[in-house]
C-alpha cells in the first residue's frame, strides 16, 4: 500500500513538473484592490451613473439575447467602461493622469516602480502593440485583477477587470 502512495505522489509530482511547475508565488492583490475611479467590476451601470453622470455609448455588439449584448461607454477621451448587457460594470479602463486612481493611489503617470512597491511581483506580463503589460490577479484563475499598461517606464494605461 506504501509503495502504492509513493508512485502516486511520484506521478503527481512528474505531471506537475512536467507541465512547467507550480508558480512560486502570486500577488494575490486582494479584491477590493481591482478598482479604478471608485468603481469595481460588478457595480451596477445605475451606480457608475449616480457618481459621473451619464456616459457616451461609443459601440454596442448585439446578441439575440440582449442580456450579452456588449456595451462600450465613455467618460471623455481616456475612460472606457465595458458592460454586458448594459447592467453591470465588467472593466473600466483609464489612459490618462486624470483623477481615476486605483485605491492604492497608482494613476496614469506614474513610474513603473510603483507597481512592484505597491502589489509586488506581477503575476503576468505581455507586450502587446509597443506596450508593457503587467497583470495583478486576486486568483490565481486570473478571472478578476488589475492590468497597467507601462511605455518608457511610465503607467499608460490602468484596467480593473472580471472575466465574462
Amino acid at each position: 500500500m506504501l509503495k502504492k502512495i509513493i508512485a502516486a505522489m511520484l506521478s503527481v509530482s512528474s505531471l506537475t513538473f512536467a507541465l512547467g511547475g507550480i508558480p512560486a508565488s502570486y500577488a494575490l492583490i486582494p479584491d477590493d484592490a481591482v478598482e479604478v475611479g471608485g468603481l469595481r467590476p460588478g457595480y451596477t451601470m445605475e451606480y457608475m451613473e449616480s457618481i459621473y453622470g451619464q456616459p457616451v455609448l461609443e459601440k454596442v455588439k448585439s446578441c439575440n439575447l440582449p442580456a450579452f449584448s456588449q456595451y462600450d461607454y465613455k467618460y471623455g477621451d481616456t475612460v472606457s467602461i465595458f458592460s454586458i448587457g448594459g447592467k453591470a460594470i465588467f472593466s473600466i479602463k483609464t489612459t490618462a493622469n486624470n483623477g481615476w486612481a486605483t485605491p492604492a493611489g497608482v494613476t496614469v503617470g506614474m513610474d513603473k516602480s510603483v507597481l512592484h512597491d505597491i502589489y509586488g511581483k506581477e503575476d503576468t506580463s505581455f507586450r502587446r502593440d509597443g506596450i508593457l503589460y503587467y497583470t495583478y490577479f486576486v486568483y490565481p484563475s486570473g478571472m478578476r485583477g488589475l492590468s497597467f499598461g507601462t511605455k518608457n517606464n511610465k503607467i499608460v494605461s490602468i484596467t480593473a477587470y472580471m472575466d465574462q
